[in-house]
């Protein structure tokens, strides 16, 4: 049974809007991350946390145990066997008692007017398809290593200006939506492609709502923090098993302009969604340099070029590993050197996922892991 904290102003007051936090693995970044809840500029009973626990070794439940105690808002907590995001998300939305649902991941700490921002642009928008995605920057406190401090994984930078957003930007890092249209038409993947738990989730339920009319806003406002102590290891590698599922994720949302956002162009194929995304009506769901035939081929010459694999294993890591120590090189380093590096494993992924190619669409398996609770 889920027993949940009342918080100062009870159990019973109904919540506008529910945040699903999943987690794994990340007991002390989770503490902050439901500190940063609690410090939102919204009456407690405004809305609920929903933490779902996908079967963390450490001492998440101690620390969640200690949250339920102290924490002044209502907090509920869900813990399953290991699964991967898909399973864990859909837990939380399930769980969810609010007609808002509101997902981040556990490494986002809310600015205090972020949640407010959510409920106001829904509010501008009660559309059941509209679905608003705040903006994610990287922790200010990040600054251990020169990486950290240099690297932009999000980009958000490439939205600014933008207000309304194509379907493969429904990230779960920071996006609330009506739960009743994401129950009806869409809800994630529980399964994995063959490089594991990097399946493109998210843009493969942005994909299946868009065909029941999701639209998505870009709130600038709704800011997160993202504060995740990663390496570079740890980007390449996880770049190289999205890159393993990626065919399997085309399979499963065959749309030309995902050739174009995605950046592949490995066969024909790829090069016929190009010309059908560029030339076509679908043109209208591409932004910004994906819109620009000569730019991309432009950006598809350079990358063979300048981030080939034999530069980047001999020229470029090097570098960046050799200007963690070196001050002075280290002003030379550029986001663009780490985005090529990691881009170089994705699409070598790329390469080996085709090998093992699924010949038809996954099915979503009828039962799942055990469910338990505090």
């Amino acid at each position: 049974m889920i027993q949940p904290s009342a918080g100062p102003d009870g159990p019973g007051a109904a919540a506008k809007i529910s945040v699903v936090v999943s987690t794994y693995k990340r007991a002390e970044t989770l503490r902050e991350t439901c500190a940063r809840l609690a410090a939102q500029d919204l009456p407690s009973d405004a809305f609920e946390v929903i933490v779902v626990d996908d079967g963390s070794p450490d001492h998440t439940q101690d620390v969640v145990r200690e949250l339920l105690r102290s924490l002044p808002v209502r907090l509920r907590y869900l813990r399953h066997d290991n699964a991967g995001p898909g399973y864990t998300q859909n837990r939380g939305i399930e769980a969810a008692s609010a007609p808002l649902v509101l997902l981040i991941a556990d490494d986002i700490w809310l600015k205090p007017q972020a949640l407010r921002a959510h409920l106001e642009a829904h509010e501008r928008h009660p559309e059941p398809e509209v679905a608003v995605l705040g903006r994610v920057v990287q922790s200010p406190r990040l600054t251990e290593t020169l990486l950290l401090r240099t690297h932009d994984p999000f980009r958000f930078g490439q939205l600014d200006g933008l207000e309304w957003l194509p379907y493969y930007f429904f990230w779960g890092c920071n996006i609330s939506f009506k739960r009743s249209f994401m129950t009806a038409h869409g809800m994630f993947r529980e399964d994995h492609g063959p490089g594991g738990v990097a399946s493109h989730e998210d843009t493969e339920v942005g994909y299946r709502l868009a065909q029941h009319g999701l639209r998505i806003r870009y709130e600038q406002a709704a800011v997160g923090e993202h504060y995740h102590h990663e390496t570079l290891e740890h980007f390449i590698g996880r770049a190289y098993m999205r890159g393993l599922n990626y065919w399997w994720f085309r399979d499963l949302a065959p749309a030309p302009e995902l050739s174009v956002r995605y950046r592949t162009i490995t066969d024909w194929r790829c090069v016929g969604d190009h010309v059908r995304a560029w030339w076509g009506p679908r043109r209208a769901l591409l932004i910004g340099g994906d819109r620009r035939p000569l730019q991309l081929l432009a950006t598809y010459v350079a990358r063979t070029l300048v981030f080939n694999g034999w530069a980047v294993d001999r020229i470029w890591l090097p570098l960046v590993r050799t200007a963690e120590r070196n001050q002075r090189l280290a002003n030379w380093v550029r986001p663009m050197m780490y985005r090529g590096i990691v881009n170089r494993s994705f699409y070598r992924g790329c390469r080996d996922g085709k090998l093992s190619r699924p010949r038809s669409q996954p099915e979503r398996p009828a039962t799942g892991p055990r469910l338990t609770g505090l």
